[in-house]
């Protein structure tokens, strides 16, 4: 063959490796840079809560391995295995200030605050404050705690 075939061939290799190079790179920005913050949707308002009765965090726990722990939320309340958090929880798969619960407007939110393991409301991942309601299962860790109102 011509020495001209080879020399065409190595930069079209050349060509294609650095495109796969470039693909790669782009892919891997992808995944790896912070999600959009997601558009507010106008909700219907939410019911006022029953007098009385205030917001509360419950452990979800099997009854004879664990006693059921519970908290009442009021301000801002830090969650994580910090002693200093409102509610300390004992994981070691929960950061030090995992979480934050907090009311606005009569309405609970849970924020993540940089959590390596992340902080799940009923089963999905939350990149952005997310609205509480009844019955909700926030998981930490492996510590699932279930918010009542």
């Amino acid at each position: 063959m011509p020495e001209i075939v080879y020399v065409t061939l190595r930069f079209l290799f050349l060509a294609l490796l650095m495109l796969f190079v470039f693909l790669v790179a782009r892919t891997v920005y992808r995944e790896l840079r912070p999600a959009p913050p997601r558009p507010a949707v106008p909700r219907a308002p939410a019911k006022a809560p029953r007098s009385g009765r205030k917001a509360r965090l419950v452990i979800a726990g099997d009854a004879g391995r664990r006693k059921q722990l519970s908290w009442e939320l009021e301000g801002d309340v830090i969650i994580g295995r910090s002693p200093e958090c409102a509610v300390s929880v004992d994981d070691e798969f929960a950061s030090n200030l995992h979480s934050k619960i907090y009311q606005t407007e009569g309405r609970f939110y849970v924020e993540d605050l940089g959590s390596t393991n992340g902080t799940y409301v009923n089963g999905r991942r939350i990149h952005y404050p997310t609205e509480l309601r009844s019955g909700d299962r926030v998981k930490i860790g492996r510590t699932e705690m279930e918010f009542r109102r």
